[in-house]
């Protein structure tokens, strides 16, 4: 027992001293070159974790849903605009139901309604736009005449690129002649016929989609939220659906009868004004104003060309995209914002983004899916917190 507690004060008395030491600061570079070697004998090396950042693989994963949906476009598209008029059209089908309406009828009658709208709006397009097509060489030498001092500036330019390429243009001795060897095709009009196939099965998609959507989408809905197990994660996609249904058809619904009353403004004043084919100037204004900045001003270039073939003087001529550009700036300015509020403000940098992506990716169908597909990205990211950063920079 003595040695035992001898040998338990011997080595209190090192740990002791061995702390008195660690704190005393050394006296010479020798004890300086000991301590610095205890040092690096006790360093612990810290374990380090690679981890993905979660910005590149976001990044990633819409680089991959913009590929599919690009590869996808002829059954994409469709889908999307099958979803969006199913939400345009949800307040029309709670009226049907207030009045106690079958689904199946009400969705018959809003197809009904959509069909022959599209047919009307054909028939009394088609015949302007021929005129236009068979008219054209005789509306470019009116369009000549009224600008000759335009055209002499433009004959100019001309000659002095003409110039340019004859001087920066090689022999066409040194060129190589271009082999090509082209096979006979089997069916010349397969190509065509194949477009007017693919319109004609997107409009079959569409249509079929969007019947079956409104006849089976509440019940559909209703079925995958009664499927969360978890009750607030229940609660919270029972809150998305319904904020995104609630949202979005009121917003669509908002616009759509917007833009179909500049329409028929837009066209009652150039029919006012003497403008011919008043009423297809109106229908160009109605679906024009879908697509934010671009449509005011392409619709505007339009009907100045439209006026300037008529036998108007060019003071005169200029009048029809004045009051063209001030119905739309008018409308954009106050009609919407007074109607719509800031609830669904978008900022103008992403809505032109969103339009020049999707335009590249859909055509001339992406352009007007843009600004409903962001809006309904922006109700999204509100529920989300990971999609803060994205939400946050849609706000105008």
């Amino acid at each position: 027992m003595p040695t035992m507690a001898r040998s338990n004060a011997f080595t209190n008395w090192q740990q002791s001293v061995g702390q008195r030491a660690a704190q005393e600061p050394p006296h010479n570079e020798h004890e300086k070159m000991l301590q610095r070697s205890d040092n690096i004998g006790s360093v612990k090396i810290p374990r380090v974790k690679v981890v993905l950042p979660q910005a590149a693989t976001t990044i990633l994963a819409v680089i991959s849903v913009l590929s599919v949906l690009t590869f996808a476009k002829s059954v994409a598209m469709p889908v999307v605009l099958a979803l969006i008029l199913y939400l345009v059209l949800r307040p029309v089908m709670t009226i049907f139901h207030r009045w106690h309406l079958p689904p199946v009828v009400g969705a018959t009658i809003c197809l009904f309604v959509i069909i022959g709208a599209f047919a009307a709006a054909m028939m009394n397009l088609t015949g302007p736009i021929k005129d236009w097509i068979a008219n054209a060489p005789e509306y470019l030498n009116q369009i000549e005449m009224k600008l000759s001092g335009v055209e002499k500036q433009i004959e100019d330019m001309e000659q002095a690129s003409a110039k340019i390429k004859e001087i920066a243009k090689p022999d066409e001795a040194d060129e190589p002649v271009p082999v090509a060897i082209q096979q006979p095709k089997l069916f010349p009009g397969v190509e065509i016929v194949s477009n007017s196939g693919g319109l004609v099965a997107g409009t079959v998609i569409t249509l079929g989609l969007l019947f079956f959507l409104l006849v089976y989408g509440h019940t559909t809905i209703s079925n995958l939220i009664a499927g969360f197990e978890i009750t607030s994660s229940k609660a919270k996609a029972k809150d998305l659906i319904e904020d995104l249904q609630h949202g979005m058809s009121l917003y669509l619904f908002t616009v759509t009868v917007i833009n179909v009353s500049l329409g028929i403004i837009t066209g009652l004043a150039m029919y006012l004004l003497g403008l011919p084919n008043a009423f297809l100037v109106g229908v160009m204004a109605a679906l024009f104003n879908f697509i934010p900045f671009l449509g005011a001003w392409t619709g505007t270039a339009i009907v100045f060309f439209i006026a300037i073939l008529q036998p108007f003087s060019i003071g005169y001529a200029c009048v029809f995209p004045a009051v063209y550009f001030g119905l739309t700036s008018l409308e954009g300015q106050f009609v919407t914002p007074f109607l719509l509020g800031r609830s669904m403000s978008l900022n103008p940098l992403i809505v032109f983004l969103f339009l020049a992506i999707w335009g590249w990716m859909w055509g001339i169908g992406g352009v007007f899916l843009a600004v409903p597909i962001l809006a309904v990205l922006k109700i999204i990211a509100d529920y989300f917190p990971s999609m803060r950063l994205f939400s946050q920079a849609m706000k105008c």
